[in-house]
Protein backbone atom coordinates (compact mmCIF):
# COMPACT_ATOMS: atom_id res chain seq x y z
CA UNK A 1 0.00 0.00 0.00
CA UNK A 2 2.88 2.36 0.81
CA UNK A 3 5.00 1.39 -2.19
CA UNK A 4 7.44 4.08 -3.29
CA UNK A 5 6.63 3.04 -6.87
CA UNK A 6 3.01 4.19 -6.56
CA UNK A 7 1.59 7.50 -7.75
CA UNK A 8 -1.26 9.28 -5.99
CA UNK A 9 -4.35 10.54 -7.79
CA UNK A 10 -6.91 12.36 -5.62
CA UNK A 11 -10.16 14.26 -5.86
CA UNK A 12 -12.87 15.45 -3.50
CA UNK A 13 -16.44 14.22 -3.46
CA UNK A 14 -18.38 16.57 -1.23
CA UNK A 15 -16.40 16.46 2.02
CA UNK A 16 -14.69 13.14 1.18
CA UNK A 17 -11.14 12.94 -0.15
CA UNK A 18 -10.90 10.00 -2.55
CA UNK A 19 -7.41 8.62 -3.27
CA UNK A 20 -6.03 6.10 -5.76
CA UNK A 21 -2.49 4.79 -5.18
CA UNK A 22 -1.48 3.17 -8.44
CA UNK A 23 1.56 1.73 -10.26
CA UNK A 24 2.62 2.65 -13.75
CA UNK A 25 0.35 1.37 -16.50
CA UNK A 26 -2.95 1.63 -14.64
CA UNK A 27 -5.85 3.82 -15.81
CA UNK A 28 -6.19 5.52 -12.43
CA UNK A 29 -8.57 8.20 -13.68
CA UNK A 30 -11.09 5.62 -14.85
CA UNK A 31 -10.90 3.81 -11.52
CA UNK A 32 -11.20 7.08 -9.59
CA UNK A 33 -14.31 8.04 -11.54
CA UNK A 34 -15.86 4.63 -10.85
CA UNK A 35 -15.05 4.75 -7.13
CA UNK A 36 -16.56 8.23 -6.84
CA UNK A 37 -19.71 7.13 -8.65
CA UNK A 38 -20.08 4.08 -6.42
CA UNK A 39 -19.52 6.12 -3.23
CA UNK A 40 -22.21 8.52 -4.36
CA UNK A 41 -24.62 5.74 -5.34
CA UNK A 42 -24.24 3.79 -2.10
CA UNK A 43 -24.54 6.97 -0.02
CA UNK A 44 -27.81 7.81 -1.75
CA UNK A 45 -29.11 4.23 -1.57
CA UNK A 46 -28.14 3.22 1.98
CA UNK A 47 -26.95 6.26 3.96
CA UNK A 48 -24.07 8.73 3.90
CA UNK A 49 -20.48 7.47 3.74
CA UNK A 50 -19.21 8.09 7.30
CA UNK A 51 -15.48 8.72 6.83
CA UNK A 52 -13.53 11.73 5.62
CA UNK A 53 -11.33 9.76 3.20
CA UNK A 54 -11.53 6.68 1.04
CA UNK A 55 -8.39 5.19 -0.46
CA UNK A 56 -8.00 2.45 -3.06
CA UNK A 57 -4.50 1.03 -3.38
CA UNK A 58 -3.11 -1.49 -5.82
CA UNK A 59 -1.07 -4.21 -4.14
CA UNK A 60 -0.36 -7.93 -4.49
CA UNK A 61 -3.02 -10.23 -3.05
CA UNK A 62 -4.01 -13.88 -3.25
CA UNK A 63 -7.58 -12.67 -3.82
CA UNK A 64 -8.87 -9.94 -6.12
CA UNK A 65 -9.49 -7.40 -3.36
CA UNK A 66 -9.61 -6.78 0.38
CA UNK A 67 -11.58 -4.29 2.42
CA UNK A 68 -10.75 -2.22 5.50
CA UNK A 69 -12.49 0.87 6.94
CA UNK A 70 -11.76 3.76 4.55
CA UNK A 71 -9.29 1.58 2.60
CA UNK A 72 -9.60 -0.99 -0.17
CA UNK A 73 -6.84 -3.03 -1.77
CA UNK A 74 -6.98 -4.28 -5.35
CA UNK A 75 -4.71 -6.94 -6.79
CA UNK A 76 -2.37 -5.20 -9.22
CA UNK A 77 -2.59 -8.10 -11.69
CA UNK A 78 -6.26 -7.35 -12.39
CA UNK A 79 -7.23 -5.28 -15.39
CA UNK A 80 -10.25 -4.11 -17.36
CA UNK A 81 -13.66 -5.03 -16.00
CA UNK A 82 -12.17 -7.25 -13.29
CA UNK A 83 -10.54 -4.34 -11.48
CA UNK A 84 -13.65 -2.16 -11.93
CA UNK A 85 -15.91 -4.86 -10.49
CA UNK A 86 -13.54 -5.46 -7.58
CA UNK A 87 -13.32 -1.75 -6.79
CA UNK A 88 -17.11 -1.42 -6.60
CA UNK A 89 -17.43 -4.55 -4.44
CA UNK A 90 -14.77 -3.33 -2.00
CA UNK A 91 -16.40 0.11 -1.92
CA UNK A 92 -19.71 -1.53 -1.01
CA UNK A 93 -17.95 -3.06 1.99
CA UNK A 94 -17.60 0.45 3.41
CA UNK A 95 -21.30 0.10 4.26
CA UNK A 96 -21.48 -3.65 4.93
CA UNK A 97 -18.56 -4.48 7.23
CA UNK A 98 -16.73 -1.16 7.74
CA UNK A 99 -19.78 0.72 9.09
CA UNK A 100 -22.37 -1.94 9.88
CA UNK A 101 -20.35 -4.76 11.40
CA UNK A 102 -21.19 -8.46 11.66
CA UNK A 103 -19.66 -11.77 12.67
CA UNK A 104 -17.54 -12.42 9.59
CA UNK A 105 -16.40 -15.82 10.82
CA UNK A 106 -19.82 -17.39 11.33
CA UNK A 107 -22.00 -15.21 9.08
CA UNK A 108 -19.81 -14.25 6.14
CA UNK A 109 -22.88 -14.06 3.87
CA UNK A 110 -24.14 -11.09 5.87
CA UNK A 111 -21.47 -8.68 4.63
CA UNK A 112 -20.08 -10.50 1.57
CA UNK A 113 -23.47 -11.43 0.14
CA UNK A 114 -24.86 -7.95 0.71
CA UNK A 115 -21.73 -6.30 -0.71
CA UNK A 116 -22.00 -8.56 -3.77
CA UNK A 117 -25.65 -7.66 -4.25
CA UNK A 118 -24.88 -3.96 -3.71
CA UNK A 119 -22.33 -4.29 -6.52
CA UNK A 120 -25.08 -5.63 -8.78
CA UNK A 121 -27.31 -2.69 -7.78
CA UNK A 122 -24.59 -0.22 -8.77
CA UNK A 123 -23.97 -1.75 -12.19
CA UNK A 124 -27.71 -2.10 -12.77
CA UNK A 125 -27.94 1.70 -12.65
CA UNK A 126 -24.57 2.38 -14.36
CA UNK A 127 -24.67 0.36 -17.61
CA UNK A 128 -21.72 2.23 -19.15
CA UNK A 129 -19.34 -0.12 -17.31
CA UNK A 130 -20.54 -3.07 -19.38
CA UNK A 131 -22.21 -5.15 -16.66
CA UNK A 132 -25.94 -5.86 -16.68
CA UNK A 133 -28.36 -7.04 -14.02
CA UNK A 134 -29.36 -9.97 -16.23
CA UNK A 135 -25.75 -10.93 -16.86
CA UNK A 136 -24.68 -10.80 -13.22
CA UNK A 137 -27.72 -12.75 -12.03
CA UNK A 138 -27.23 -15.29 -14.81
CA UNK A 139 -23.57 -15.80 -13.91
CA UNK A 140 -24.41 -16.32 -10.23
CA UNK A 141 -27.18 -18.82 -10.99
CA UNK A 142 -25.04 -20.73 -13.49
CA UNK A 143 -22.08 -20.99 -11.11
CA UNK A 144 -24.26 -21.99 -8.16
CA UNK A 145 -26.11 -24.69 -10.11
CA UNK A 146 -22.82 -26.06 -11.42
CA UNK A 147 -21.53 -26.29 -7.85
CA UNK A 148 -24.74 -28.02 -6.71
CA UNK A 149 -24.60 -30.48 -9.60
CA UNK A 150 -20.91 -31.34 -9.08
CA UNK A 151 -21.35 -31.96 -5.35
CA UNK A 152 -24.39 -34.15 -5.87
CA UNK A 153 -22.61 -36.22 -8.52
CA UNK A 154 -19.46 -36.70 -6.42
CA UNK A 155 -20.86 -36.96 -2.90
CA UNK A 156 -24.51 -37.83 -3.53
CA UNK A 157 -25.60 -34.72 -1.63
CA UNK A 158 -24.89 -31.02 -1.32
CA UNK A 159 -25.10 -28.98 1.88
CA UNK A 160 -26.33 -25.56 0.73
CA UNK A 161 -26.75 -24.00 4.18
CA UNK A 162 -25.11 -20.60 4.51
CA UNK A 163 -24.95 -20.26 8.30
CA UNK A 164 -21.64 -21.90 9.20
CA UNK A 165 -18.12 -21.05 10.25
CA UNK A 166 -15.45 -20.21 7.70
CA UNK A 167 -13.65 -23.32 8.90
CA UNK A 168 -16.55 -25.41 7.56
CA UNK A 169 -16.22 -24.14 3.97
CA UNK A 170 -13.77 -25.10 1.31
CA UNK A 171 -12.98 -22.36 -1.22
CA UNK A 172 -15.42 -23.66 -3.86
CA UNK A 173 -18.26 -23.83 -1.34
CA UNK A 174 -17.40 -20.42 0.06
CA UNK A 175 -17.56 -18.63 -3.29
CA UNK A 176 -20.84 -20.26 -4.28
CA UNK A 177 -22.70 -20.16 -0.97
CA UNK A 178 -21.48 -16.82 0.39
CA UNK A 179 -21.11 -14.75 -2.80
CA UNK A 180 -23.35 -16.33 -5.45
CA UNK A 181 -26.11 -17.65 -3.21
CA UNK A 182 -25.78 -14.55 -1.04
CA UNK A 183 -26.48 -12.38 -4.08
CA UNK A 184 -29.44 -14.58 -5.05
CA UNK A 185 -30.83 -14.41 -1.50
CA UNK A 186 -31.00 -10.62 -1.62
CA UNK A 187 -32.39 -10.69 -5.16
CA UNK A 188 -35.24 -12.96 -4.01
CA UNK A 189 -35.83 -10.70 -1.01
CA UNK A 190 -35.95 -7.60 -3.18
CA UNK A 191 -38.38 -9.26 -5.59
CA UNK A 192 -40.64 -10.23 -2.72
CA UNK A 193 -40.57 -6.77 -1.12
CA UNK A 194 -40.41 -4.42 -4.09
CA UNK A 195 -37.74 -1.73 -4.45
CA UNK A 196 -39.28 0.87 -2.14
CA UNK A 197 -39.58 -1.46 0.85
CA UNK A 198 -36.29 -3.25 0.13
CA UNK A 199 -34.20 -0.08 0.01
CA UNK A 200 -36.15 1.32 2.96
CA UNK A 201 -35.24 -1.76 4.99
CA UNK A 202 -31.54 -1.47 4.11
CA UNK A 203 -31.50 2.24 4.95
CA UNK A 204 -33.04 1.43 8.32
CA UNK A 205 -30.48 -1.36 8.87
CA UNK A 206 -27.62 1.02 8.10
CA UNK A 207 -29.00 3.77 10.33
CA UNK A 208 -29.83 1.48 13.24
CA UNK A 209 -26.58 -0.51 13.31
CA UNK A 210 -24.05 2.08 12.19
CA UNK A 211 -20.77 1.37 14.06
CA UNK A 212 -22.36 -1.60 15.80
CA UNK A 213 -22.23 -5.37 15.29
CA UNK A 214 -25.47 -6.60 13.72
CA UNK A 215 -26.69 -10.20 13.88
CA UNK A 216 -28.48 -11.96 11.01
CA UNK A 217 -31.68 -11.55 13.03
CA UNK A 218 -31.07 -7.78 13.17
CA UNK A 219 -30.75 -7.56 9.39
CA UNK A 220 -33.79 -9.75 8.77
CA UNK A 221 -35.84 -7.79 11.32
CA UNK A 222 -35.08 -4.51 9.53
CA UNK A 223 -36.24 -5.99 6.23
CA UNK A 224 -39.22 -7.76 7.81
CA UNK A 225 -40.46 -4.44 9.26
CA UNK A 226 -41.30 -3.48 5.69
CA UNK A 227 -42.51 -6.90 4.46
CA UNK A 228 -42.85 -10.44 5.81
CA UNK A 229 -39.69 -12.00 4.37
CA UNK A 230 -38.31 -13.75 7.45
CA UNK A 231 -39.31 -17.23 6.26
CA UNK A 232 -37.98 -16.58 2.75
CA UNK A 233 -34.55 -15.45 3.95
CA UNK A 234 -34.17 -18.25 6.50
CA UNK A 235 -35.15 -20.71 3.77
CA UNK A 236 -32.11 -19.59 1.78
CA UNK A 237 -29.82 -19.49 4.80
CA UNK A 238 -30.79 -22.96 6.00
CA UNK A 239 -30.45 -24.52 2.53
CA UNK A 240 -34.15 -25.34 2.13
CA UNK A 241 -34.68 -23.30 -1.05
CA UNK A 242 -33.98 -24.96 -4.40
CA UNK A 243 -32.48 -22.55 -6.93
Amino acid sequence: VLSKNHTLLSTTLGNIQVNIFYPEGKDAQKLLNCVCESLEYFSNSFGAYPYRTFTVAYTHLTSSGMEYPALAMIDATLDGQDEIYTAVHETAHQWWYATVGNDQINNAWQDEGLAEYSTLLFFETHPAYGFTRTGLLGSAIKAYRAYYSVYNQIFGKSDTSMIRSLADFNEYEYVNLVYNKGLLTFEATRNAMGDKKFFGGLKNYYKKYKFKIATPEDLIACLAEKHDVEGLIFGYLQGKVVI
